[in-house]
Formats: C-alpha cells, structure tokens, sequence
C-alpha cells in the first residue's frame, strides 16, 4: 500500500516511525488528524480543546509504547511534552468539562496537565475558580500540590460499618443491591486502569528527561 502522507506535517525521516506505529490501515485517517492539528496549532487560540483531542485520539492508536517517540520526533508543530501535556489534560478532564477557548488559551498546556493530576474534589474547585475569571499559572497550582490533604479515611472503621450494613440486610435485600454493586466493581476497575497507564506516561516522560 503507497502511503498518502502530507509533506508539509511529516518528512522523510518521520515516515519509517510511522510504519512502526501504526498499521497500513490506519495512516489516512492519522494523516487527516495530523493536518488537522497542525493547522488548528497557527490558531491555537480558539482551537486548544481540538488539539488535545486529536492528540488524545492519535495516543491510542498506539502500539509498542511509541507516544513519546512520536511526539518527540517533530511531526506535529509543539514540542513533545506540550503534545503530551494536552493529551493528557483531555483525556483526565478537558473530555467532560466545559471550559472556554478564550480561558484555556489562558492556561499553558503543563497546567492543563496538572489540574488533571488532582482528586476529583480539588479538580472542581480549579474549575469552578477558573469559570469565575482566575487563571492559574504552573507555580499556583504547584502550591495546590503542595498544600498536604488530610484524610480522615479508617480503613477498619469503614470495614466493620459495611459488615454492619451487610448483616442488617435481608437477603433480598441483598439481592437487589448485588447488581450495582457489580457495577461500581467494574467502574473502579476502569479508573485503576486509567490511574496506571498515567503513571506508566509519567515514567516514560521523566525516562526521557533522565
């Protein structure tokens, strides 16, 4: 199969990485993605939430761990960390959450990264103080990091309160509750899945740094 690839978004030294990373099958459609970030980045104003999906979208399709050398090897228009950044923001946050252009284009993309990296709860909070007119520089939410959460989670204590609610049950009861149950097993599955491959990315980032 002869591959169509834009000469203006990829050079001959991209093209033997590309036959690493993606299957035959999969090249016009990556290619149509790949122009389309590099036009939407001249404008990256209104476009930023676009990039990142793109971004995030071209991410799995990979195989063999090859996301970090792809966006280090010059093929879209930003540096391979802000590539990475930004895949990263959509897929933990930007997904879901509606945010205008003109307050991400505020924001680089290592903090849209970061906001990600928060619990659920702190993350709401950024948001929130985001829509209200604030916009949050590396350093502000580097001390966010730093602010130390207290937790009052007892593990024993939430174990012998849930024994106590079994054993009040019936077993119809029981029954009736065995399917959500099931699936929030499933769910929190799914996040432990996600949780592992963004420490999996951050390794990979910081081997590249090393």
């Amino acid at each position: 199969m002869t591959l169509s690839l834009s000469e203006e978004s990829i050079n001959s030294s991209n093209i033997e990485l590309l036959k690493e990373v993606f299957e035959d099958s999969e090249f016009d459609v990556i290619n149509k993605k790949v122009k389309f970030i590099n036009s939407a980045i001249l404008n990256i104003g209104n476009s930023i939430l676009d990039i990142a999906k793109y971004l995030s979208e071209i991410k799995n399709f990979i195989k063999n761990n090859k996301w970090v050398e792809l966006t280090d090897s010059g093929i879209f228009y930003l540096s391979g960390r802000t590539c990475r950044d930004l895949a990263s923001a959509y897929q933990s946050w930007l997904f879901d959450t509606k945010i205008p252009d003109n307050i991400l284009a505020e924001l680089s993309a290592r903090s849209l990264a970061k906001i990600g990296n928060f619990d659920s709860l702190k993350r709401k909070e950024i948001i929130s103080r985001l829509l209200e007119g604030e916009i949050f520089t590396e350093s502000d939410l580097n001390q966010f990091s730093s602010v130390k959460q207290k937790t009052n989670f007892d593990y024993n204590d939430q174990i012998k309160k849930a024994m106590d609610i079994c054993h009040s049950l019936t077993d119809a009861q029981k029954l009736r509750n065995f399917q959500n149950i099931m699936i929030i097993n499933i769910k929190q599955k799914e996040e432990i899945i996600m949780l592992k491959n963004r420490i999996k990315d951050f390794k990979e980032i910081e081997e590249i740094k090393n």
